[in-house]
């Protein structure tokens, strides 16, 4: 096992004052226009008739995806029936589908050909 050495002694520092790469002039800096006044970023309108309420509540379920054998949660719009969400998505549905069709059953033999 190697000794333990004392540390390396950290790099010499510069005490000089550090020149900026591209000076700015004072004058710019000093002034500022007072007259520039700037308008609101966000306008909010709070008022009984700008909040929309749903109707329904979105519907959420649970169901079993008959390709990939997956659990699948999903939340719905109850006036549209669109998905609004899906846990997991459709692509990874498809992925364990093609997963378990390519997959040979436990015991299945694979002829092998060079």
């Amino acid at each position: 096992m190697d000794p333990i050495r004392a540390a390396a002694s950290p790099p010499p520092i510069s005490t000089a004052p550090v020149t900026p790469i591209r000076p700015v002039a004072e004058a710019l800096r000093d002034e500022a226009p007072a007259s520039r006044v700037l308008d609101p970023a966000v306008t909010v309108a709070v008022s009984p008739e700008s909040e929309a309420k749903p109707s329904e509540p979105e519907r959420r379920a649970y169901t079993r995806d008959a390709e990939s054998q997956s659990l699948v949660f999903r939340v719905t719009d109850p006036q549209t029936g669109d998905v609004v969400m899906q846990i997991p998505d459709e692509v990874i549905l498809k992925a364990r589908a093609y997963a378990r069709e390519t997959t040979p059953y436990p015991g299945e033999r694979i002829a092998k050909t060079a």
